[in-house]
């Protein structure tokens, strides 16, 4: 088993770790070693999906920053909602995230999330998605 005191998010950031490394730290009682792994671009799917649910603020902004862009766009979804700040900034500030999803961030309960919201709409050039986005 890997040594969480000795290594922690350093190691969970690591690109070579194997799935069974990450499903061991993502078990880990220390949420930045969560946090580390809901990172991950090689996080298996399945973690990631519990990850994303964890109690931790930091742990789901760490989905919420993850780089793949294979996941869900429900997972997105629900933390465009999260009740977290740093969830939904980390949600803008991902390329990987939809811009449907940042639209629904811009209805949401995190008025400052407005503006940085509407600039990463407007910087991928996405008006006619916003828009379309806001009907639905």
């Amino acid at each position: 088993m890997l040594n969480e005191s000795r290594h922690g998010i350093p190691e969970a950031l690591d690109p070579s770790l194997s799935d069974n490394d990450l499903a061991q730290l993502a078990r880990s009682d220390e949420a930045k070693v969560r946090a580390g792994v809901a990172a991950h671009p090689n996080t298996p799917m399945t973690l990631i999906l519990k990850l994303a649910v964890d109690d931790a603020n930091s742990v789901r902004a760490g989905v919420a920053r993850n780089p793949r862009r294979n996941i869900p766009e429900e997972v997105f979804r629900e933390l465009a909602n999260d009740r977290a700040p740093e969830v939904v900034f980390a949600l803008i500030a991902n390329d990987a995230v939809p811009d449907t999803v940042i639209a629904r961030v811009m209805r949401g309960k995190h008025k400052d999330a407005v503006g940085p919201a509407k600039a990463r709409l407007a910087k991928n050039g996405t008006r006619t998605g916003f828009l379309s986005a806001l009907r639905s």
